[in-house]
């Protein structure tokens, strides 16, 4: 009985690991860490949406030890939490623990029926664990605050429900969104305060510059009276 018991569970356990593979596809084409892709998907209120995250961990962090910044080695990245995300919507991570090695690609599942439309921001709260010297454990809180989630439909407009400005993803390399700012374009300007970008566009609650051409270096985004700092890779 008690063998049987045992098979059983086993091939439970087989089982849930074979249906989170099913469901999380990496893509081993990403060789950079980070996460995957830059622009989510749009939701629309009261449809199932469904989003896969890729991540590759960081291989190193700098940590302070002693007043001093030192760079170390991470073992290991820890997704503790996804801050911001629509009413309706949760996420699911396809690692024990939601912990990943640097070593290959792996998968977070975002999804859910959203009930609300809006622009949301997100934070992947994050931690990283590492060895000084390889044998002083250490660990390092971040955030990764590059993603928005896009919900469309439903009675409210979506310049109407986060009226805040936000711009993302930060730093990034060939496109920059801007959110919360329905009636006005942004201003995209240099570190010289020269206009670089003037041919925003816009649609859905969301206001679009093609950066690809731009050297890599800090820039801002002026927004009516306030000023927002870009950093292009």
């Amino acid at each position: 009985m008690k063998a049987t018991k045992y098979v059983t569970i086993c091939l439970c356990i087989l089982s849930a690991i074979s249906a989170s593979a099913q469901n999380c596809k990496p893509d081993t084409t990403i060789k950079k860490p980070g996460f995957y892709p830059i622009k989510l998907a749009d939701g629309v209120v009261g449809i199932a949406y469904s989003q896969t995250v890729m991540v590759l961990s960081f291989k190193d962090t700098s940590i302070s030890v002693g007043g001093s910044k030192q760079v170390v080695t991470i073992d290991s990245l820890k997704m503790t939490k996804v801050i911001g995300l629509p009413l309706g919507i949760g996420y699911v991570c396809f690692e024990p623990r939601c912990i990943y090695l640097p070593s290959s690609v792996r998968c977070i599942k975002i999804s859910g029926t959203p009930s609300k439309s809006g622009v949301y921001p997100l934070k992947f709260a994050i931690t990283a664990y590492a060895k000084i010297g390889g044998f002083l454990p250490v660990s390092q809180p971040d955030t990764i605050r590059n993603f928005s989630l896009t919900v469309t439909g439903g009675a409210a407009r979506i310049a109407e429900t986060h009226s805040n400005p936000t711009l993302y993803p930060n730093p990034a390399s060939n496109e920059l969104f801007v959110s919360g700012l329905p009636h006005q374009a942004p201003t995209l300007i240099d570190n010289l305060g020269r206009t670089v970008v003037s041919d925003w566009s816009f649609s859905q609650g969301l206001w679009l510059a093609h950066t690809a051409h731009l050297p890599a270096g800090i820039y801002f985004v002026r927004i009516n009276v306030s000023t927002l700092q870009w950093i292009k890779h």
